[in-house]
């Protein structure tokens, strides 16, 4: 990603987590717990593991990040110029612990690890923002419940509903976004260690006892048998943050058709120099929702590449393992980004209440015509209910006056209700129907979790 796009797409700390030094602390990290796994199980001496830890602190800097992305190009992945570094860099401090480096792996269990270790890292964020955004969101259905707007289905004026209901299900969404996260996290962060074919045969009977003693080292489950071929675990962390990704698309689909000249309901923060025009004064665009929008756009045709790259060969694969490597960190660099865009403008929204009710009232009352009908329905039957109300909306565009006062003249409305009563029913607040009890719902269970 060029730097000038960065931080329209971007989030600083997951992109720093996917960076080239962070991929190599980690590939290190990973070395280290491989020793000093194999040190507490007897395979390696612990001198060597101890030597290995002490200098791998260091070895960061005296690592040659031009070479190894040289020799990265020649090798066919960065393991194999890495390790030949790091043993280099162990043997100019200790000659016989540099014998142990690497012992028994294979190029694929230190970069599979690393990139566990690096989605954990980076879910820890992803986590943060979607918390932030699930109380922010909770927080504005609360403040909003009562603000009545108009629901819109196939982009047409449908029925009443609240603000605060828009929000309290996006509040929702971001709730059962943290569930998947939840409940994927021991089924992902499982350390790789398997060797060339996946057996561990280098380390022959030891080799579950230093699987075990490697996860315990790096805190990431122990996996039940070696999954070098099997990519269901990348797919299912990545098929999560597509998921929270498309909902954020979905949320700022809404939020920038709001935005609309002619709707003009909500509005993104303002702030100096956003959302500006390079030819038009008087614009304000919803730059957030098309930064969120592009991601949503994205991420599905990276989410493409991994699900194709499960379809590998053998034992170790060629080609669909590698795939990954782009794919994922950018999934997890534009969900990141696009939450902490969604974040901004949930904190910041702008609500124009005044140009709410103006839509509400754009139709002369048409929106209100069902809440008539189903009025009618007990007294006149629901299908005859339904041609009165049709007729009548039909009369009142053709006059084009509001619906209720077409309404007000009909006999077989007066027979059964009052000017007053009529007025009633064609108060949006009054078809509401149970939104109040839904936000309520999820506020509660929002307090549940907070016990």
């Amino acid at each position: 990603m060029s730097q000038l796009y960065a931080s329209l797409f971007y989030q600083n700390e997951v992109t720093e987590i996917f960076s080239d030094r962070a991929l190599v602390s980690y590939m290190i990290e990973a070395e280290v717990a491989l020793a000093k796994a194999q040190a507490q199980v007897g395979v390696i001496p612990e001198s060597a593991a101890i030597a290995i830890s002490n200098i791998a602190s260091t070895a960061l800097d005296q690592l040659d990040f031009d070479a190894l992305a040289v020799a990265t190009g020649l090798a066919g992945n960065i393991a194999i110029p890495f390790v030949k570094q790091l043993t280099a860099i162990v043997k100019q401090n200790d000659e016989d612990a540099a014998r142990y480096v690497h012992w028994g792996a294979t190029s694929q269990d230190i970069l599979d690890t690393a990139c566990i270790l690096q989605c954990r890292a980076a879910m820890t964020h992803v986590e943060a923002l979607i918390h932030q955004c699930y109380r922010t969101a909770l927080a504005q259905a609360e403040q909003y419940r009562s603000q009545v707007m108009i629901g819109r289905t196939w982009l047409q004026q449908g029925l009443p509903i609240t603000l605060g209901h828009k929000l309290a299900r996006w509040a929702s969404a971001f709730r059962r976004d943290l569930a998947r996260i939840d409940a994927m996290k021991a089924r992902v962060f499982t350390a790789q260690l398997g060797g060339a074919v996946g057996s561990l045969a280098s380390l022959q009977a030891q080799g579950t006892a230093v699987v075990q003693a490697f996860a315990a080292q790096l805190q990431l489950s122990v996996p039940s048998c070696t999954w070098h071929g099997e990519r269901d675990r990348i797919v299912e962390v990545a098929s999560v943050l597509a998921i929270v990704t498309g909902s954020l698309g979905k949320m700022a689909r809404d939020w920038s058709l709001m935005m609309q000249t002619e709707i003009a309901e909500v509005f993104e923060p303002a702030a100096k120099g956003r959302g500006g025009s390079s030819t038009m004064p008087h614009k304000r665009n919803p730059v957030a929702a098309a930064s969120v929008l592009a991601a949503a756009n994205r991420v599905p045709v990276l989410m493409s590449s991994l699900y194709q790259s499960m379809v590998q060969e053998h034992e170790r694969s060629l080609g669909g393992w590698h795939a990954e490597w782009l794919a994922l960190p950018e999934i997890f660099q534009l969900c990141a980004g696009a939450l902490e865009r969604t974040l901004e403008v949930l904190q910041g929204m702008q609500v124009n209440a005044e140009n709410m009710q103006r839509n509400l009232e754009c139709t002369q009352g048409l929106i209100m015509a069902e809440a008539v009908m189903m009025a009618l329905a007990p007294h006149l039957g629901r299908l005859q209910a339904h041609h009165v109300v049709e007729a009548a909306c039909k009369t009142a565009v053709e006059k084009g006056v509001h619906l209720k006062e077409v309404m007000t003249e009909l006999d077989q409305v007066k027979a059964y209700f009052s000017a007053v009563q009529i007025s009633e029913i064609f108060k949006p607040e009054s078809y509401l129907g149970n939104i109040q009890d839904q936000i309520d719902a999820v506020l509660q269970e929002a307090k549940g979790e907070a016990k």
